[in-house]
């Protein structure tokens, strides 16, 4: 027998490590936007324009949307938490009796209605609500892609897509942290920007409340890319929480951009990242 044991693990918190990666992460980015006298009324808003524009020409092959249309048949309803521009509620409207798209961006939204119009899709509806507030009847289907990364308490969230869905919840969330400010936080500010939450963290937090879902790991082609520098600075830009007023911070941005973004095959241009790891997962709701 060993003289003396090691000295008992404490168990982890695993709500608590989730709140603290989010809390650190906030405080971080309200700390530059003070410093740099950014007011930053309307995050999404900024982005919502090259959201759409880089990740809606390849819903088809992203690995969720094929993982739900295989799910789903004309009849189904599904519930889109946190639907942004419309990506998948646009791409699963043709294979779905009906889909209601859930934001809280009236600005990602704006996107939406206009594309809806213009498909002329009869069978969509639009929200415009925190999750927590909206007012949904239950669906068969929840989905929710990408989106719990900033939400300081997931679980209340993420038991609220149980109670609406009558057969399945899906969650879509990243297991490689891609850096939404690729990766030049520390040249602006000395440290690392705190990684978002990943799915690990989520399983772990999932499972601790009882919640077993199933897990496919899959390979998810890097999607955000840009159609010139200038667009790549526009964006990045608020994702460091730079004053574009600084020109000494924007030429900066705008050099360092020049030497880290490559031309993709489509003729934008995009961090050398090609693939990263996202998990899938789902489960039939309690009951």
């Amino acid at each position: 027998m060993p003289e003396a044991l090691p000295p008992e693990l404490p168990p982890i918190d695993y709500n608590q490590r989730w709140h603290d990666m989010v809390e650190r992460r906030r405080i971080q980015m309200e700390t530059a936007y003070a410093a740099n006298g950014v007011v930053n009324s309307d995050y999404w808003g900024k982005r919502a324009k090259n959201y759409r524009q880089a990740l809606h020409t390849r819903t088809e092959e992203d690995p969720f949307f094929v993982r739900v249309r295989d799910t789903v048949t004309s009849a189904t309803t599904v519930l889109d938490v946190g639907a942004g521009t419309g990506r998948h509620t646009l791409a699963l409207a043709p294979h779905v009796a009906r889909i209601t798209a859930v934001d809280p961006s009236e600005a990602m939204l704006a996107f939406l209605h206009e594309d809806v119009a213009a498909q002329r899709l009869t069978n969509v509806s639009v929200v415009h609500s925190e999750w927590l507030d909206a007012d949904v009847e239950q669906a068969d289907i929840v989905i929710c892609s990408h989106v719990l990364y900033p939400i300081a308490d997931p679980l209340p969230f993420v038991r609220r897509l149980e109670q609406h869905a009558r057969e399945r919840v899906f969650i879509y969330l990243r297991l490689d942290p891609i850096p939404t400010d690729m990766g030049l936080w520390s040249d602006f500010y000395g440290i690392p920007l705190q990684a978002q939450p990943s799915a690990f963290d989520l399983l772990n937090l999932l499972a601790k409340a009882g919640i077993m879902p199933d897990l496919e790991v899959v390979n998810h082609r890097f999607t955000l890319t840009f159609e010139s520098v200038d667009e790549a600075v526009e964006h990045v830009k608020n994702s460091l929480c730079l004053n574009e007023d600084d020109e000494r911070a924007m030429a900066k941005l705008r050099s360092v951009l020049q030497a880290r973004l490559k031309p993709w095959p489509d003729g934008r241009l995009g961090p050398d990242v090609a693939w990263a790891r996202t998990a899938i997962m789902s489960w039939e709701p309690a009951g």
